[in-house]
C-alpha cells in the first residue's frame, strides 16, 4: 500500500463529506507571516501577567489564529476516514478518536516550545487508532510505510516510533505526522496542512489516559517532564512494566531486573497511593452531576481514602476554595487527598476519554499484575 495519507479515498466522488457544501469547509485565509505574528502576540499574552491594551487586536490576533486552527477540519476529516479504512483491516472493533488542538493547549506548547512557530506546529489536527496489541499497532504503521524513507514523489512524513524508542516519562506509542495532499483542485485550500495520527495499543492508552487523570488532579503537566519526581519516577517504571508484558524496550534508566522493577514500582505505588487516588477520581469523573459545576469555576474534590468516597463541592472564587483546602489540610488527616481542579479541564478529561472510566481500572488491573510478577 502507498504512503499517501489519503490513498485509501478511491477518488473524489467516494468522498462521503463531499455531500456537504464545500464552502461549509473553513479554509486558510492568512499567510504564514500573519499566522506566526498572531502567535507570538498571543503567546506574550498568555504568559502575561496583565491584561491586553487593545481587545480590538488581540479580538484580530485570535480570529487569525482560530482561522488556522479549524482550516485543519477538513484535512483531519479526510485523514480520520482514512485511518479508520486502514485500521478496520486489521481489526474491525478498532477504536479510532479525532481532535482539534485546542487554544489553551497551543498556547501551552508555544511558550514551552520558545523556537516553536504556530505555522509550524504538527498537531493542530490529529487522530488516533488504539488496537489490540503491538503487532496490530505494527502492521498499521507499515501501511503508513513505517520507517522507510519516502521518495521526493511521496511528500513528506515524520515518524517517531515511541514503541521502539520509549520516551523516558513511560509514554509508548507510535506517531505520524503526514501532509495533506489534494486530489482535486476542489480541495486545493488545503493542500500540505500537517495532520499528526497517533498508534497505541489499549495497554498504551491506559497509560496515556492515567497521565491525563494525574495531570488534571493534580495540576502538574507531567508528559512534558514537570510535575512532581514521584509521579515521574512511578509512570517511567509503569512503562516498563508494560514494556515487559508487551514484549518491548524498556524505558530508559529502569530497573533491567525484572524483580527490582517491581520492588521499585510497589514501593512508587504505595508511596503515592495510586490505587486509592485513581480509583477515586474515576468515581468523581463518574458520579459527579452537573448541579456540582453548576456555575463554579472550580471543583474541591475530598476524596477520603480509608472510606473510598469522594465529596464535590463547587467554588466561584479561588480564594474561598483555597481557604477550604486549608481547613482540611489542618486536620492533618493523611487519608484524606483534597485537591482543587478547574471545572473546565474536568469536563475536558472527561469528554476527551469516553471511556475513561474503563481506561482506567484497566491500567490498574495491569498494575496489580505487575506487582504480582505475571505477564
Amino acid at each position: 500500500m502507498g504512503n499517501n495519507i489519503v490513498d485509501s479515498l478511491q477518488g473524489l466522488s467516494d468522498y462521503s463529506f463531499c455531500k456537504f457544501d464545500m464552502a461549509d469547509w473553513i479554509k486558510r485565509e492568512y499567510g504564514k507571516g500573519a499566522i506566526d505574528r498572531a502567535g507570538e502576540y498571543l503567546k506574550n499574552w498568555w504568559v502575561s501577567s496583565e491584561d491586553t491594551d487593545s481587545h480590538e487586536e488581540w479580538s484580530k490576533q485570535f480570529g487569525i489564529l482560530e482561522n488556522w486552527r479549524t482550516s485543519h477540519d477538513f484535512p483531519l476529516t479526510s485523514v480520520q476516514r482514512a485511518l479508520r479504512n486502514r485500521a478496520q483491516k486489521i481489526e474491525k472493533h478498532v477504536i479510532v478518536a479525532r481532535r482539534l488542538k485546542r487554544f489553551p493547549s497551543i498556547m501551552n506548547k508555544l511558550a514551552r516550545e520558545s523556537a516553536m512557530k504556530l505555522s509550524q506546529m504538527q498537531d493542530l489536527g490529529g487522530c488516533r487508532a488504539i488496537l489490540s496489541n503491538v503487532n496490530a499497532v505494527q502492521l498499521l504503521f507499515e501501511m503508513y510505510g513505517g520507517e522507510a524513507p519516502l521518495l521526493p514523489s511521496e511528500g513528506s512524513r515524520k515518524c517517531d516510533d515511541y514503541i521502539k524508542n520509549p520516551k523516558t516519562d513511560g509514554y509508548r506509542g507510535i506517531h505520524i505526522v503526514e501532509r495533506y495532499h489534494s486530489h482535486s483542485e476542489l480541495f486545493v485550500p488545503w493542500d500540505r496542512q500537517r495532520i499528526e495520527i497517533q498508534l497505541r495499543t489499549q495497554l498504551q492508552h491506559s497509560f496515556a489516559t492515567a497521565v491525563e487523570t494525574v495531570t488534571t488532579f493534580t495540576r502538574a503537566p507531567l508528559k512534558f517532564g514537570a510535575g512532581p519526581a514521584e509521579w515521574r519516577r512511578f509512570f517511567s517504571l509503569m512503562g516498563s512494566a508494560l514494556a515487559t508484558r508487551e514484549q518491548t524496550p524498556l524505558v530508559p534508566n529502569t530497573p533491567t531486573s525484572n524483580a527490582e522493577l517491581i520492588r521499585e514500582l510497589r514501593d512508587a505505588s504505595n508511596s503515592l497511593k495510586v490505587h486509592q487516588r485513581l480509583r477515586g477520581w474515576a468515581d468523581a469523573l463518574k458520579t459527579l452531576r452537573s448541579q456540582h459545576m453548576k456555575d463554579s469555576q472550580l471543583l474541591l474534590l475530598v476524596l477520603d481514602m480509608s472510606q473510598n468516597t469522594v465529596k464535590a463541592q463547587g467554588f466561584k472564587e479561588r480564594t474561598d476554595a483555597m481557604q477550604a483546602i486549608a481547613e482540611i489540610e489542618k486536620s492533618k488527616n493523611s487519608n484524606l487527598d483534597a485537591v482543587l481542579v478547574w471545572v473546565s479541564s474536568f469536563r475536558r478529561l472527561r469528554a476527551a476519554y469516553p471511556n475513561y472510566y474503563a481506561d482506567t481500572g484497566k491500567f490498574l488491573v495491569t498494575l496489580d499484575a505487575a506487582l504480582a510478577g505475571k505477564q
